[in-house]
């Protein structure tokens, strides 16, 4: 397997023209963002760090309600597109897995963090940074994968591709043939094949494995989510919500308080 840092940034490298359509998607921007979304507090003038920010499309949200956001993003590709398209905000091109030595102590009051925890081995450097940067009483939002969900692809080999819109294929290749639940584990998995293949980097964790690195760095957990379909959701997308009915949701969102 490859060195993981230029595979995660090369894997969205790659998506970055679809980005916006793959979160636009109904299990994408239907669940999991208005779980998010319901998780936001009040962004009018709030200083806000976008973290795993992507092609900014998030960050457009948070500029519409009010917010002075900050985006940051391994993806050079993904930043290009995002300043294209949120001129409003700054984006920088910075690791997660490094100090944020670019922004001050105390001065953000929101973090969101969309879906990067999964690509990280260790949360212990985010996670304090986040407590560095956030203001007294700052808010931290964050999705990621649910650790359930994980581990179930990572022992069966196989990822439930009939939870996704489109026609897509997904093989999953791990380290480790029999996983352990309560170590944090990597696994890779290759979406599509040919010369349509993605080849995504991923840890897969246990649920003390996730939550205790946010309360080791200081944060009081407000608020525990899973997005799971509703009935509405279900009659317009029956496809996608069956996909559900058998398995854990595949993300966990959170809100903690610093």
């Amino acid at each position: 397997m490859e060195d993981v840092n230029p595979r995660i940034a090369g894997h969205y490298d790659e998506l970055a023209e679809l980005w916006d359509d793959i979160v636009a998607s109904p299990s994408r921007e239907r669940l999991l963002w208005e779980t998010f979304e319901g998780l936001l507090p009040d962004l009018e003038g709030k200083r806000v760090l976008d973290a795993g920010c992507g092609s900014g499309f998030y960050a457009a949200r948070y500029v519409e309600r009010g917010a002075e956001v900050t985006g940051i993003d391994l993806s050079a590709d993904m930043l290009e597109r995002a300043r294209e398209q949120v001129p409003d905000a700054e984006f920088v091109q910075a690791d997660l897995t490094q100090p944020l030595d670019f922004l001050d102590d105390d001065g953000i009051d929101v973090i969101c963090c969309q879906h990067a925890f999964s690509h990280l081995e260790d949360l212990s450097v985010p996670l304090s940074e986040f407590a560095r940067v956030l203001v007294d009483g700052g808010v931290l939002v964050v999705s990621t994968h649910n650790p359930v969900h994980d581990y179930v692809v990572v022992r069966e080999g196989e990822y439930p591709t009939e939870t996704m819109p489109g026609d897509m294929e997904a093989t999953v290749e791990t380290e480790s043939a029999t996983p352990v639940y309560d170590e944090t584990e990597r696994y890779d998995i290759v979406w599509n094949s040919g010369p349509d293949s993605n080849r995504a980097t991923y840890y897969r964790r246990s649920i003390e494995g996730l939550f205790s690195p946010v309360l080791d760095a200081g944060f009081e957990i407000r608020d525990v989510v899973e997005p799971t379909p509703d009935e509405a959701f279900t009659r317009e997308n029956p496809e996608i919500a069956a996909g559900f009915k058998q398995d854990a949701a595949k993300s966990v969102c959170l809100k903690a308080v610093r």
